[in-house]
């Protein structure tokens, strides 16, 4: 035991709050290390990240930067582990699916329908999202991307709002359909496995969180075709979101490991690049906050993360971490 208090402390900068908080944190989320020397290295890790929003949300406090950070499930991981935990490489995947041949149309700008959109959409309040889910370790944002606009082309076209099936697609719309289940898929993707063979409900097919064999024994929800917004358009973009409904996109991810609260924008370091393009993601609205415009989109790394699982993102930013450069919806 004497040991143990040694190490703490011997460093000089460790402090009690410091351990109170990552014990906090490890009941919290589930840690647990059995070998001393992985905990070490955890609690380094740790360490660093308490400092980085420590100093981040100083200047958050003095409007230098316009979100905030704190602890997440993630603050355990090194900046280069969480863009591994992201796992899915649009860009690879994009290249790889060229020879593809799906049928989906494309839609460009049209400033005769754009200058009459809302100021602000929210489709929450439409009753047209359903609530946030967590993809755990596995690399299925995309299928969580593309179920959440389904589920709002469900309500529409059915009349109710129903937990459609991500692991279904992880399963099922396999590497035949381009995708590589928890290693990464593309939404497009997904949206043809729909049109082909429909989609179950999550009660009917609940996530697991892992690629298993198909258990697909009936056709459900299938959609007509889907739609690819012009590239790197937020205009459209947002065209889409107000008239259409939840809008699935990729983005950079790589920045927002910590994210709290307020509105993200390209100063956290994010590219636009197809390249860069690393997470799968639910654009459900947008609006104005301080004069700032933004995206309002929901993510699949549960309610713990962010805004009650959501964030924002800055709007007309000469598209801010990519959102508006591979975005699509379906069509039913």
């Amino acid at each position: 035991m004497r040991r143990f208090i040694f190490f703490w402390f011997v460093a000089g900068v460790t402090t009690s709050t410091d351990l109170d908080q990552w014990a906090q944190f490890k009941s919290k989320h589930g840690r647990v290390y059995t070998i001393t020397q992985e905990d070490r290295k955890r609690f380094s890790i740790f360490k660093d990240n308490l400092q980085k929003i420590e100093h981040h949300n100083a200047k958050y406090e003095k409007g230098e930067v316009s979100y905030a950070l704190k602890i997440t499930k993630f603050a355990d991981m090194t900046w280069d582990e969480f863009k591994d935990f992201l796992r899915n490489s649009f860009g690879d995947l994009i290249e790889d699916n060229s020879e593809k041949s799906y049928e989906s149309r494309l839609e460009e700008r049209n400033e005769e329908t754009i200058v009459d959109l809302p100021t602000a959409v929210d489709w929450n309040q439409k009753g047209a999202v359903t609530k946030v889910k967590d993809q755990g370790t596995c690399g299925s944002c995309w299928a969580f991307s593309a179920v959440g606009a389904l589920e709002a082309q469900h309500l529409q076209t059915n009349g109710s709002l129903l937990d459609l099936s991500a692991q279904e697609l992880v399963d099922c719309a396999d590497a035949t359909y381009g995708n590589m289940g928890c290693a990464g898929g593309l939404m497009d993707n997904a949206f043809n496995f729909v049109k082909v063979k429909g989609i179950l409900t999550e009660k009917e097919y609940p996530y697991k969180g892992i690629s298993d064999y198909c258990r697909q024994k009936q056709e459900g929800f299938k959609i007509q075709s889907y739609v690819d917004v012009a590239n790197q358009d937020e205009k459209v973009l947002a065209k889409a979101v107000a008239q259409v409904g939840p809008v699935s996109c990729a983005m950079d991810a790589s920045y927002i490991q910590l994210y709290s609260h307020g509105i993200i924008d390209r100063s956290c370091g994010c590219d636009n690049a197809r390249y860069s393009l690393n997470h799968g993601v639910l654009v459900v609205g947008y609006g104005e906050e301080n004069g700032v415009q933004f995206w309002l989109v929901k993510n699949s790394w549960g309610t713990g993360w962010g805004e009650d699982g959501y964030f924002k993102l800055r709007k007309n930013d000469k598209n801010s971490c990519g959102i508006a450069t591979l975005s699509s919806y379906p069509v039913a």
